[in-house]
């Protein structure tokens, strides 16, 4: 995650859940984090960067 290789980063929705999505140079995925909100105050951080797990989930495309 931070090998230096992000070309694009950008604030996403991921499952309808605020995150944070990096990209390749290549376009590919480099790792997703989304968090967990209640009350206004973030209560779980999720990071993935498994590409198998990646690929799973419904990412938007690099701007």
């Amino acid at each position: 995650m931070f090998s230096g290789e992000v070309a694009r980063h950008r604030p996403v929705l991921v499952n309808g859940i605020p995150g944070h999505m990096s990209w390749r140079p290549d376009g590919n995925p480099l790792s997703v984090i989304a968090f967990t909100v209640a009350e206004e105050r973030i209560i779980a951080i999720h990071i993935v960067i498994d590409p198998v797990k990646l690929a799973a989930i419904h990412l938007p495309d690099p701007v």
